[in-house]
């Protein structure tokens, strides 16, 4: 049986990664820094996903793994050394740590099995981290594990199509929707094709910069501007006909811009963005895709990279620019990066905060309209 460790078991560790994997009939292994997350799944010895697909629900119940901490005793060893995949659905700032963690691991497995190959993947919207995550993993190792680690490792890319929520990393009741392929870098090491939803594909970076912008830049929107007008969920905001004609037009702005930018056809647009509609469809909170607004208004990610596009090519970017400004209003009290956000706009004010936030010169237009805008939603 094939064996895959996965660094990071919350939401999308459990609810994508660890589901799927099941299903398919690997041994699962979960690490997390968090004790409470292994305290949890052992706790209750297993965990339930209710996945949506396009014709039904199913209801699964995830029993056969095992779980453990990062501890000062390194406990995952011995499951490590048997590792086939290592999937690591992470934030980007998590990786550092990970990959000084886990160098004891990938030195031990040098030396007990020097002839074996290994793959790991990426799971994070954002793009271009692979030469930095890859040094992550290369930079405690010594020097013979390090040519063994280039020629045996693969540090792989993904794009995440798949909505997943709970009420926290450590919930053990998850919502899935499955009606997307995890789009995944190739070539890889290890043959993982029993693999519901896992596709091997070319033009990650292309494509994952397309899907952030088309994608995750019109999913931001909603949530913020629907947490301005007081909402809980994404579909609450679908509903609202004011937000609803906001998103609509920022569709626009960055269909017209990637189709500049990108050699893609539409079909081929089509074809990466669209998600069939899933049966009793997960209603998103928007808490969760509002999540760190420092790094969603950051340059070059899903609205600031967005807005820079349609400038580049001539086009307009006011929708995008209210959704910009409504992510520096963004004040949820459980979300410390907002917390940050607004204490720098209370100290420094909003004129100082949007270009120290998206990357931005004072004077450059963008940053000039979604002041304005700003100003307007507080007036």
């Amino acid at each position: 049986m094939k064996n895959v460790l996965i660094v990071g078991a919350g939401r999308l560790g459990k609810g994508f990664i660890g589901e799927t994997f099941d299903n398919a009939g690997w041994n699962i292994t979960f690490l997390d820094k968090d004790p409470k997350v292994e305290e949890e799944l052992k706790k209750q010895g297993c965990y339930h996903v209710k996945v949506h697909r396009v014709d039904e629900i199913q209801n699964r119940v995830i029993k056969n793994f095992k779980a453990y901490t990062c501890d000062e005793e390194y406990s995952v060893m011995d499951d490590f050394l048997e590792m086939d995949v290592i999937v690591f659905p992470l934030y980007p700032e998590d990786f550092a740590e990970a990959g000084k963690y886990l160098s004891k691991c990938l030195e031990k497995f040098y030396e007990i099995h020097p002839d074996r190959k290994l793959t790991m993947i990426s799971i994070t919207n954002k793009n271009y981290l692979i030469p930095e995550i890859t040094e992550d993993f290369r930079k405690y190792l010594s020097d013979s594990a390090k040519e063994w680690f280039d020629s045996h490792v693969v540090v792989r890319d993904s794009i995440i199509r798949r909505s997943t929520d709970a009420e926290s990393n450590t919930a053990i009741d998850v919502d899935t929707v499955a009606v997307n392929s995890l789009l995944i870098q190739g070539p890889v090491n290890n043959d993982f094709s029993d693999v519901e939803w896992m596709e091997v594909t070319d033009k990650i970076e292309m494509l994952k910069d397309i899907k952030v912008f088309v994608v995750n830049g019109p999913h931001a929107s909603l949530a913020f501007l629907g947490y301005y007008k007081g909402l809980k969920t994404i579909p609450e905001a679908e509903n609202d006909s004011e937000i609803s004609e906001i998103v609509g037009e920022i569709v626009k702005e960055l269909t017209a811009a990637i189709m500049k930018e990108y050699p893609i056809t539409e079909k081929e647009l089509h074809n990466l963005t669209y998600f069939a509609p899933a049966k009793g469809i997960l209603s998103d909170s928007i808490y969760r895709v509002a999540y760190d607004p420092i790094r969603k208004l950051s340059k070059g990610d899903r609205l600031t990279g967005s807005a820079e596009l349609c400038l580049k090519h001539g086009i307009k970017y006011d929708a995008i620019a209210k959704a910009m400004a409504a992510g520096f209003a963004y004040s949820e009290p459980k979300d410390k990066n907002a917390q940050k956000l607004q204490q720098a706009i209370k100290e420094k004010g909003i004129e100082v905060a949007v270009p120290e936030y998206t990357g931005l010169e004072t004077d450059n237009p963008i940053a000039v309209k979604v002041i304005e805008e700003y100003h307007k939603l507080n007036s």
